[in-house]
């Protein structure tokens, strides 16, 4: 997955909180133990065909025991048998200084020493590492362990071409003396002894797959730009090259690049993912003596608003192709944006998956708990939680593909729906529910699964909810409610088996006559400033040259840019608001990302929304979903005392900042 802005910000932020004790792993791992190896296309586990769904995690190597232990006993009770997560973190030199990005609450595995990288072992580094991969034997997951980033985020490519003065992104793959300091990494890791088991990496059955990277590609993240010398043969040489190099140290493991799985149709391709230019050819890495398995990633809507069905086409054509050069071939990350269709989308893509004969799939991504006992925040709006429907649904797939087809109860998915005020709303709940082999039943909706009977109509808090013999569902709300009214219901399959209990969740809207102000500037600044934790966050001042509420603005000059806003004079209730707005204007010569923060409550606990880039010289408004795009939920959202803009480096205009 591209960007990670929005993980290391959490991560930095998150370094004020203490860390919890961590808790007690289970026992007896349900995945027996030994090497994952691969015979032509198959993969095989002592002796037998090895098939998996499991899911991806890139914060195990920087949080608290406690936090890893979540993620890996929700991993366990959906019954994934393997996770991808980073084996890399690098920062410039350890004080921070130089750093392609920051040590996420200050862990990090390398670092400048002033001659050379060096390699951090500790409590704060390495060691992590060890916890992770022994929390993974004690939950019976295999792992597949990335050893570098191709974005910036935890440091990788870039840190090693800043940490050689180099002036391109792909000078990582070409450049002999980083080549040299990552092969150096690769030794260091793969003949490290685990601090807790004793076992060295190369030697560890817990560990599936070496890859090479994340998502490497010949442009990275913006810090370097891309040469016009990098293409296709330029990263697959240096794949070879340090593929062989992992086999020399490590005949064990598995080897994959961790590509995208982009294909070099050629360079007069009409579509971008086939025409060479990303610098990756998938056959012809997949075709390396040293790599066994084929590496894809699969993001439709965020490669160029693709529908699913092209996703379904791009898995069939690797699989098919992986079958052809007898390797195997890994969905390492899938994800699909849309909350409201994800269920079938999802089933329908390792449905795929799984009758064109790929080895696993992982999706991107499971969270679990934090120390405080709240969820991680779903930051880049991927996240699939378990339990929940979606989460019953890969777990469904994982067992098929592992050991076939079986007989399941349809999986029911959740529904959410905003209306105006004062206005009823339709909506088909069944949409996007699930069965196997059969169809779901619209006109089996009941409103209220505790009951014997099955009921069509439910009265609750804020309205009535009727489902239809057709399977539509009509909210209607009372005279003036604004909030949120939820009922749940049930369905049942042609077969007659009962899904899960799912909720639909209606939202009414204010009354649009009532838009909350929250800033226009006429006065001057109002207070705002940036963030007090941020050394050279910015400055700020009043404009007349930006205005869409009065005759004055904000302007932020952002140094390093980061949070910027403002602590109100009293508590502001948002939890019956559907939006936060501002309007902004970027500068001619950089872009910004466009998300906000509130601090809610006496304890001031951390609220957050996803992120979305606005280009340079561009003026739009900012439209914040505070329905489905805030990590926390209404209650929070009623005691707001800070509100926090994300600003990037460069300048930005903003003016009235308003809730609706």
């Amino acid at each position: 997955m591209r960007s990670r802005i929005v993980a290391v910000l959490a991560a930095v932020l998150g370094s004020l909180a203490a860390t919890a004790p961590a808790a007690a792993a289970p026992e007896s791992p349900p995945t027996s133990a030994g090497f994952v190896v691969r015979d032509g296309h198959r993969l095989e586990l002592n002796g037998k065909s090895f098939r998996f769904g499991g899911t991806n995690n890139y914060y195990l190597f920087y949080k608290s025991r406690q936090m890893v232990d979540d993620v890996f006993a929700d991993a366990r009770a959906a019954d994934f048998t393997v996770m991808r997560t980073w084996a890399f973190g690098l920062i410039g030199n350890a004080d921070g200084s130089n750093s392609v990005a920051p040590a996420p609450e200050g862990v990090y595995f390398q670092y400048w020493d002033g001659e050379k990288p060096a390699f951090n072992d500790g409590p704060n580094g390495l060691e992590r590492l060890d916890y992770v991969i022994d929390a993974a034997r004690r939950s019976g997951i295999k792992l597949v362990l990335p050893l570098t980033n191709n974005w910036s985020d935890f440091g990788g490519i870039d840190q090693y071409v800043r940490w050689r003065g180099g002036q391109y992104h792909d000078d990582f793959y070409t450049d002999p003396v980083i080549k040299g300091w990552y092969r150096d990494y690769i030794d260091h890791v793969l003949n490290r002894v685990n601090t807790i088991t004793g076992v060295k990496y190369k030697d560890d059955p817990t560990i599936m797959t070496w890859e090479l990277g994340n998502e490497p590609r010949c442009k990275g993240s913006g810090v370097y730009p891309q040469s016009s010398g990098c293409t296709t043969q330029t990263i697959t040489a240096w794949a070879d090259e340090m593929s062989r190099h992992i086999k020399s140290i490590d005949s064990k493991h598995l080897a994959s690049v961790g590509d995208e799985g982009f294909f070099c149709d050629g360079p007069d391709a009409p579509d971008w993912i086939d025409n060479c230019g990303e610098g990756i050819d998938t056959i012809a890495l997949t075709k390396l003596p040293a790599i066994d398995v084929m590496s894809y990633h699969l993001y439709p809507d965020g490669w160029g608003n693709r529908t699913a069905q092209w996703g379904s086409d791009y898995i069939t054509r690797h699989n098919k192709a992986a079958r052809e050069l007898g390797k195997a071939s890994m969905l390492g990350e899938f994800g699909w944006k849309n909350k409201s269709t994800r269920n079938p989308v999802y089933q329908q893509w390792m449905s795929d998956f799984t009758r064109t004969g790929g080895s696993g799939f992982l999706y991107w991504i499971l969270s679990g708990s934090q120390d405080d006992g709240t969820l991680y925040p779903d930051y880049d709006g991927f996240t699939v939680y378990c339990p929940s429907p979606v989460c019953t649904t890969i777990t469904n797939a994982s067992h098929e593909i592992a050991s076939g087809q079986r007989s399941l109860p349809p999986v029911a998915d959740h529904d959410t729906a905003v209306t105006e005020f004062d206005t009823p709303v339709t909506l088909r709940p069944t949409a996007n529910d699930i069965a196997y082999r059969t169809k779901v039943q619209p006109a089996s909706v009941d409103l209220d699964p505790a009951t014997p009977q099955r009921q069509t109509t439910r009265t609750v808090t804020g309205g009535t909810f009727t489902v239809a013999t057709s399977g539509d569902l009509t909210f209607t709300p009372d005279t003036g409610y604004v909030g949120r009214a939820a009922v749940p219901y049930t369905v049942k399959d042609q077969a007659g088996r009962t899904s899960n209990v799912a909720t639909v969740t209606v939202t009414v809207k204010p009354d649009p006559a009532a838009v909350a102000v929250l800033a226009s500037f006429e006065t001057g600044t109002e207070g705002w400033a940036s963030a007090p934790w941020q050394a050279n966050g910015g400055t700020v001042e009043q404009t007349t040259e930006f205005a869409t509420h009065g005759t004055h603005g904000l302007r932020i000059n952002a140094a390093d840019g980061g949070w910027f806003g403002v602590t109100f004079a009293e508590p502001v209730d948002l939890s019956t608001r559907s939006a936060l707005k501002y309007d902004l204007r970027t500068s001619p010569t950089a872009g910004t990302n466009a998300a906000i923060a509130v601090q809610t409550g006496s304890g001031l606990a951390w609220c957050q929304s996803n992120f979305t880039w606005v280009n340079q010289d561009t003026t739009t408004t900012a439209t914040i979903d505070l329905l489905s795009a805030m990590s926390c939920d209404s209650t929070a959202l009623a005691d707001v005392r800070i509100l926090w803009i994300y600003i990037n480096p460069g300048t930005v205009d903003i003016d009235h900042v308003r809730a609706e």
